[in-house]
């Protein structure tokens, strides 16, 4: 499963997120390739609106909406 996630076939869910970042003491935000310190979170204040809007659209509808998103910027 792993291997799909890492393939970009699955998404995990925000369970299995929180259950990979405590199993590999890492944070969540680090696995979500928020930060690149595995032990610091980011915090929502600290984000611009751009990466709200990117952390939104995963947080309701994964990775194929964070490329939806994407594709959309890229045509303005």
């Amino acid at each position: 499963m792993i291997g799909k996630y890492e393939g970009g076939e699955n998404d995990p869910t925000g369970f299995i997120l929180k259950s990979l970042a405590e199993q590999l003491e890492v944070s969540t935000d680090y696995l979500l390739g928020l930060t690149d310190d595995p032990h610091i979170q980011v915090r929502e204040s600290e984000l611009t609106s751009e990466e709200r809007m990117i952390l939104e659209a995963f947080r309701h509808n994964g990775w194929p909406a964070v490329i939806r998103l994407g594709g959309e910027r890229l045509s303005q």
